[in-house]
Parts: structure tokens; sequence; C-alpha cells
């Protein structure tokens, strides 16, 4: 029977037991010969336990006597130098993919660059006794030696101690370290995302030319698989998209680019889950003598993208069934700029893994890139900050039968982060699901929408371009056309069509949205004789006519302004079905000041208010407006006598967000913030955010609520 590494490890503990100190020359007499530029160190130390010396030299020892590796391609305690001359990192072992690499490396000393040497590592193996972290020695030692890597090809990163176990990464480009095994790392942001208490077993470690053909994996791209690719993260997103905005520049494609983006990632989207699920190869690929000299693509290219449309659009039909690029009969591009385009996004995404990014905000940086900076402005979109929209949805804990809808969607985060908490504990989700809903006034905004929801696993979402204000979705899917959805057609208390029974609003279980609100963009309502939306829809609204109301109970005139986020408001309460529940972001003057108490008199009369948390300033980046979250539910008939009962309310007020707004090459981004040790000072890689602690506090209050209360937010 073949051995494992650790029993070569056990045979070394029996062949060297009295082994007290090791240098370059043991490696050189005792341990077949390998090169290692390590000064002499006991094997023990003052406790009498193995020395990291001791720990390293039994790891070669046993890789080398295993077969794994040759003796010819290791180096003990190689020193790389930072930059040509900076000073050395000194990781405990390298293993490189040419044995004569120590010719490569005189010659890197006489001419001081150590390009040439940095190009042919792979593997860097560190050690730690048990009484250094584990974080300490991947932090501050195997990952700045996996930085000085230059090759085109993955490194890769060992850790190992004297526990059972190893941990196995690599690392690709300029991205950050991840596990060799993706599925071992944890769903959360920073080192500790690694995981490093889940340890590989020896018997995963994989020997030189699995390492080889690993790296084989993403050179032959007719032969890649989903399970080959590494996963998008925030770091090398960044630097796909700055790749796009060039080709942008450089090719100006006719088509609108984040018409074409959103087309082109739902078909890499496609190709990575059928390689999933089927097993086969990616299609979305291209190689070098595709590629013709004007640029443009060669039968080969054409015939496989226009394949992949054809598959693509039977379970994306929403999107591609108008695609803005296509090939004719002849296999001739729509336009050529466009296909160039296309070439520039297949050549930067191919070898990445979209549905292994881990990066929720993606969507967010693809809007921040290549939206309309006019519009962006003009029309006031701030995206709500994704750690928030997954706080909401996990708050109100929406169930897989349950229909959700967002009236003012953007680009539908709520939906799509509502499609993901759905389907978190479970392996296999629908790719097209019926029970989410976005409607937005603009237009552009659906097409990012839509890649939003590919991106996050669903792609059926029923998206309509439509002002959720002045306009109502019907449940025979239709739209109430502008004009129409007046005072004269319909009532106002329960917005029912008064002569039509036919025409009926189409109600759901669970609305989330950050509608817009704010005094600078109210709706005019008869203020310098503009109206916003005409005063036959306004009629339509019982929070109108309540801004009106007098400390004796009358009316007065009706406002000739009003904020949108109080219309928003009464649209979601009238929207949601009985026993449905809301969670909606608004101005913290709306639940707040006193211009507002009628108001907040009128909907406490209608729902039943279950949590407010208050956000910081800032919490958008682009407006420093203090909000405030509502999380209410909507009493079925024969549940109305709890509003007229006195009841708690999960109150709470964030102080932190985990995350910070900066401007970065005039693109607003957050960036991850994480907490501070109190006695080192140093950053840890805990995010600084109170919304975990909040959902578990929320939780445990739902548990002293009615029954019918606990019922909708799914408690057992």
């Amino acid at each position: 029977m073949e051995k494992n590494l650790k029993t070569y490890m056990d045979d070394f503990d029996r062949t060297f037991n009295n082994l007290e100190s090791i240098d370059s020359n043991w490696y050189n007499d005792q341990c077949f010969g390998v090169k290692a530029f390590c000064k002499k160190s006991n094997t023990k130390d003052a406790n009498g336990y193995f020395s990291e010396e001791y720990i390293r030299a039994r790891m070669v020892w046993s890789l080398i006597k295993s077969n794994m590796y040759d003796k010819e391609n290791i180096c003990v305690e190689f020193q790389i130098p930072k930059g040509n001359e900076g000073k050395s990192i000194n990781p405990d072992i390298v293993v490189f993919k040419d044995r004569n690499w120590f010719q490569l490396y005189e010659e890197a000393k006489r001419t001081k660059n150590f390009s040439n040497i940095r190009k042919i590592m792979l593997v860097i193996f560190e050690t730690k006794k048990n009484n250094k972290t584990v974080e300490d020695a991947i932090e501050n030692q195997l990952r700045p030696a996996m930085n000085e890597n230059e090759s085109v090809d993955r490194i890769f990163g060992i850790y190992f101690d004297n526990q059972d176990g190893l941990l196995i990464f690599k690392k690709f480009g300029n991205s950050p370290i991840t596990r060799f095994y993706e599925e071992k790392e944890l769903h959360r942001v920073g080192l500790n995302s690694l995981n490093f208490q889940h340890r590989d077993t020896y018997l995963e470690l994989p020997n030189y030319h699995q390492f080889i053909e690993n790296n084989k994996s993403i050179s032959e791209p007719e032969k890649l698989k989903l399970d080959y690719l590494d996963s998008i993260d925030e770091t090398n997103f960044t630097d796909l998209m700055n790749e796009m905005k060039r080709a942008n520049d450089s090719v100006r494609p006719k088509t609108p680019v984040n018409n074409l983006i959103v087309e082109f990632l739902t078909l890499k989207v496609f190709d990575e889950k059928r390689s999933k699920e089927k097993g086969q190869f990616l299609s979305f690929y291209i190689k070098s003598e595709e590629k013709r000299s004007d640029g443009l693509a060669d039968k080969t290219f054409r015939e496989r993208i226009n394949q992949l449309y054809k598959d693509a659009k039977k379970e994306y039909e929403n999107i591609l069934s108008k695609p803005f690029f296509w090939y004719d009969t002849k296999l001739r591009p729509s336009d050529s700029n466009d296909e160039r385009f296309l070439i520039a996004v297949v050549e930067s995404f191919f070898r990445r893994a979209i549905l292994k990014a881990k990066n929720e905000s993606f969507n967010q940086i693809i809007f921040n890139n290549f939206g309309d900076e006019k519009q962006k402005a003009d029309k006031g979109q701030f995206f709500t900050p994704i750690p928030l929209v997954k706080t909401i949805i996990s708050m109100l804990n929406p169930k897989k039968s349950e229909e959700i809808c967002d009236p003012c969607c953007g680009i539908c985060d709520f939906p799509a982060m509502g499609f993901k908490h759905m389907y978190r504990n479970s392996e296999n989700y629908p790719s097209i699901s019926p029970n989410f809903f976005g409607f937005d006034l603009e237009a552009g905004n659906l097409k990012l929408a839509e890649l939003n929801l590919v991106l996050n696993g669903d792609g059926g979402a029923i998206l309509r371009h439509m002002n959720s204000l002045s306009q109502k979705y019907l449940e025979n899917g239709n739209i109430i056309p502008e004009g129409t959805f007046t005072d004269k057609n319909f009532e106002i208390d329960t917005w029912e069509h008064k002569y039509n029974p036919d025409v009926v609003l189409k109600k759901f279980k669970i609305i989330a949205t950050n509608p817009p609100f704010g005094q600078g963009r109210d709706l005019k309502t008869g203020k310098d004789g503009k109206w916003d939306l005409p005063e036959s829809t306004m009629n339509l609204y019982e929070t109108w006519k309540e801004k009106s109301k007098n400390k004796n109970g009358s009316y007065g005139k009706r406002p000739k302004s009003m904020d949108m986020g109080v219309l928003f408001l009464e649209n979601a309460y009238k929207l949601l079905e009985d026993g449905g529940r809301m969670g909606i972001v608004l101005s913290n003057s709306i639940a707040s000041i006193k211009a507002w108490e009628s108001v907040r008199e009128w909907f406490l009369q209608k729902m039943r208010i279950v949590a407010l948390f208050d956000l910081p300033f800032n919490t958008f980046g682009e407006t420093g407006t203090a909000t405030t979250v509502i999380i209410a539910y909507k009493p079925k008939h024969d549940e109305l006598t709890m509003l007229n009962e006195d009841y708690d309310v999960f109150v709470r007020e964030i102080d932190n967000v985990g995350y910070e707004v900066r401007e970065i090459q005039r693109t607003i981004q957050f960036v991850e913030k994480f907490k501070i040790d109190r006695v080192t000072f140093e950053k840890t890689n805990e995010l600084d955010e109170d919304f975990t602690e909040m959902i578990q506090d929320f939780k445990e209050f739902l548990n002293t609520q009615p029954r019918a209360i606990k019922d909708a937010f799914g408690v057992e």
C-alpha cells in the first residue's frame, strides 16, 4: 500500500530522533542534496518542543521521499528580493517549475533583474510553531511571498505546522489569495473568510504535476470548465471594469456600452451554469488565433458565440429575446465595433468565474462606471448599499413561495438579495422564478437590473418600465396607462376600479424598497402652478390629504409639494396583501418630526410597526440625509384589533455600517471598514458593523410577538 505524506513524516521522526541542529549542509548531506540558504538552528526550542526548522526539514524530506516533488525543484529559505534590490522575503520552501532555477537565480543576482526567477515560482510553503498564529504567518509571510510572483499562471501557497493537516491556497494575477478548494471558504469578507479552522488533509495536497496541470487548465481555453476558473473578487472586478472602460474608449461601440455588458455577461453566466450542471466545456472564450488583424473575430469564434446566444435565449428570454448584438445568417456582426467590444469583454472575463464572485456590489460598480452620469445626477439615483439591503431582506425573511416587489427598483438589489436569501441553503435553485417584481421610471436601470438578477442567480424576474406613483401593475400583467389612474376611475381607500371589476391591481406578500425622498426631490402639486402628477391622481393618495390635517382634526388646503417617500409609503401599504410585510427606507424626518405627525397617525391605523432602526448620515454616500428603516406588518381582516393594542416595537440606532463611502477616481464606492483591536490598535478582519447583532436581536424580539407576526416573519 502506497504511503501518504503523514506516514513519511512519522518516518522522519523515527529516523532523526537524535538530530540536534539543522543547517544548509544538513539539507545537502542528509536531505538528498536539496539547495538551502538557512543558517544553523536547533531542532528543539527552550521548552523542548520541535522548532520551526525541524518542522520545515520534516516537510521537505517527506515531500521528496513521497515522490510528490523532485529535489531539483526545491529550495529552502529562498531569498526573494522586494523589487530588484530591496530587502528580501525568505519563504521556508519554494518549489520552482524549472529545475535549472539556481542558474537563473545566479544570473538574476548578476544582472539585478529577478523577473525571470519570479516567473518560475510554483509553490511556496510557510510554517509556524503552535505558539504563533496562523493569521500572522499567512498575512505577513505567505501572502507577501506569493505576491512576488510575476507569472501569468497561478501561484500556490501551503501553510503547515506541527498540527495535523495544512492549508492550501492559490493566487491568480493581482487577486487576493483564496483557498485552493474554494468551497471551504466562508461566505463573508476579510481574512477570516479563508476559514483557517477547516484544514485541508495531507491527502488533498496536490503534487508537482497536479499543480502544473492546474495551471494548464486555464491556458487551454477550449478545455475550460467552471471548476477550473478562479473567482471574481473586488480587486480584479475593478480591474475588469477598467479594462472594459479602456476598450470602450478605444473601440467606441455603436450600442450603449452598459447594454452590451448586460448582454455579454448574461452569456457568460449562462455558460458557467451549464458547465456546472452538465460538466461540459465552456464556450465563452477566445483564442489568440481567432482574432483577425482588423480586431474582428474569425468564423470559429462567431459560430461558437452565435450558438451560445441561441442556447442562452432559452433560459434568459427577457434579456436576449431582442439582443443589441447579433450575427446574421452569414455570421456577419450587427456592428463591427460592437464585436470588437465583445472580444474585449470575453478576453477580460473568460478565465474568471462570475458564479464564484465574492462581491455582491458588482452591479453597482458597473452602474458607477458605465451609467449615464447626467442621469445619475439629475435623477438623484442613490444605491442602497448591499449590507443594508441584506439586513432588510433578512429581517423580512421571505419564503420561497412569496412574491417580492420593489416599486422603484433601480438596479433591483432588493429582489436580487431576496432571491439569494430564499435559496441560501439550497444547492440547486431555479434559473427563472416568477416571484420577483421590479418597477422603475428609468428604462436604462432595468437592463442593469436584469444583469443584477442574473448575476445573483435569477433570470426570470418581472421588470417593468413605469412610474409606480401614477401607474399600477395589474393581475393580468398589464400596466395602467398614464392619465387613467385617477379618482374618477378608482376608489381612494382601496384603489379598486369603480366600474370595471376586471381591472385588479396586483398585490404582493412583501414590498422592500428605498424610494426617492427628501425636500430637494419633492413632487410639485400646484407649487408655482406646476403638477408633477395630475391632481386627479394625487387625490388617490390619502397621505396628501393627511398632510393638510389641522390640530382640531379638520383639513386645510392640500400641500403644494409632497415628499415622494410618503407617497411611496402609502403605495407600499396599498399594494401589500393582507398578512403582508414591508421594509422601506425613508427620511428620518418622516418618522420623527411634527410636520408628518398626521401621516404617521394614518399609517399606524393601517399597519403594525414591527421594527424601526435609524441609520447614520452618509449611509448612502451621495446624500447626507438621516434615514430610518420601517419594518411593518399589514394585518389580515380578522387581525385588525392588533392595531389598537399597546405593543412593543423593536427600535435600534445603527452607528456602524461596515463600510465607508469614498470617491475613487470620480466614482462613489463603498469600501469595507474593519474593527480596530483595542489592545494593539491594529485593524482586525472583522467588519465594523452593527447589522449582524441587530438581526440576531430582532429574531429574539420576534419570539415575544403574537403568533400572527411570528408566522409572517417565519418564526417556528
